[in-house]
């Protein structure tokens, strides 16, 4: 029987220039776990921070996770688990959930591994491609202009939905960035509008609204993402669909959202929710509460992810890491197709890796 034998973390800051997406992050802190089993197969996971944090992740990981997972056989990962919940979660789902992530990934990519099949096999497959959206080439510190080639772009390389953003200016002014994209696209694709947090509940109903007008497909984290109420009201108000989820731990509070109407799509993040055995909860409860995934960040993992679930529509196109991956996730006619090859399937560039190791 194969057990957890070696557990190893390493770190590494990545810069991001300019920044990417709406969060203004200048540098992601990834955290990348390998595993090594009694017979010398490994699996690796990862998990990650933007705004801080991942060195007390890196120290829950090497001093506690470490010793509560060793000697687990494999087949006994879900009550290990369990063991390692109930005893970090009164840390603080925002340290524990994460480092638990990179153990439950590289856990699954292992496994998937010693079955010789593709991650999202392992899982279950439901489907071999799932459509994506690009959500990579809209900042802030875009202009018009460029927020218009950055769309086009995506649109003539096949993809048929797209991700803007809003928050950083008044309200009025994103409006007539959203319209003027609006109009350069025409109606056949789909707009995204992220707010990453930024609105108070007053400007979000009347930015909602606006949105309406232009067709928008969906309002993205418009609140603090504590704020279930203030989505709510902003959901049943304005009728334009919500969604959450990056800034989301676990299970149990998505389900909040879920309860109260709050969301309608749901953006759990594997390496931070609670890998994939929490992500896969999380996907269940989504359906039964008629409400569809869209997972954050990494297309090149989520794609396994998606494609085992019958009720996740969409992957996002946002290319945070790709200085240190070697293969980015492979896209035919607008859909993301997941690689073939045993476990996730993500290959990282060693040399990127020792060049920004912490």
């Amino acid at each position: 029987m194969s057990v957890v034998d070696k557990i190893e973390t390493t770190w590494h800051q990545i810069p991001l220039g300019s920044g990417r997406g709406g969060s203004g992050a200048t540098e992601v802190d990834l955290l990348l776990t390998t595993i090594t089993d009694s017979d010398g197969a490994t699996g690796l996971g990862f998990t990650f921070g933007l705004t801080g944090g991942a060195g007390a992740v890196k120290s829950l990981l090497d001093n506690e996770l470490t010793a509560l997972a060793s000697g687990t056989a494999l087949d006994h990962w879900p009550s290990t688990w369990e063991k390692v919940w109930a005893k970090t979660h009164r840390l603080g789902r925002g340290h524990a959930l994460p480092a638990l992530s990179a153990l439950d990934l590289a856990v699954h990519d292992l496994e998937a591994k010693r079955r010789n099949l593709p991650l999202y096999r392992h899982l279950g497959a439901y489907t071999d491609s799932v459509e994506i959206y690009g959500s990579g080439r809209a900042t802030h510190q875009m202009d018009v202009s460029q927020l218009i080639e950055g769309t086009q772009r995506y649109v003539a390389e096949g993809l048929r939905a797209v991700k803007l953003r809003a928050g950083a200016f008044s309200a009025e002014t994103d409006v007539a960035r959203i319209a003027a994209v609006r109009e350069a696209v025409g109606d056949s694709v789909r707009i995204m509008v992220d707010c990453n947090e930024r609105l108070d509940l007053p400007t979000a109903l009347w930015f909602a609204r606006k949105l309406a007008e232009l067709d928008v497909y969906w309002i993205e984290e418009p609140l603090r993402s504590d704020d279930v109420e203030g989505h709510r009201q902003l959901a049943a108000q304005t009728g334009l669909p919500v969604a959450v989820g990056e800034h989301l731990l676990g299970r149990f509070e998505f389900a909040q959202y879920l309860q109260r109407g709050a969301a309608s799509i749901l953006q759990p993040d594997p390496p931070l929710c609670g890998g994939i055995t929490e992500w896969r909860r999380i996907s269940a409860i989504a359906e039964a509460g008629s409400a569809v995934l869209s997972p954050h960040f990494l297309p090149e993992l989520n794609i396994h992810l998606a494609a085992a679930v019958p009720n996740c529509p969409y992957v996002e196109h946002f290319p945070l890491i790709d200085e240190v991956l070697l293969e980015t996730i492979e896209i035919r006619d607008g859909r993301a197709v997941p690689p073939d090859r045993p476990g996730h399937g993500l290959r990282f560039d060693p040399d990127g890796l020792d060049k920004y190791r912490h």
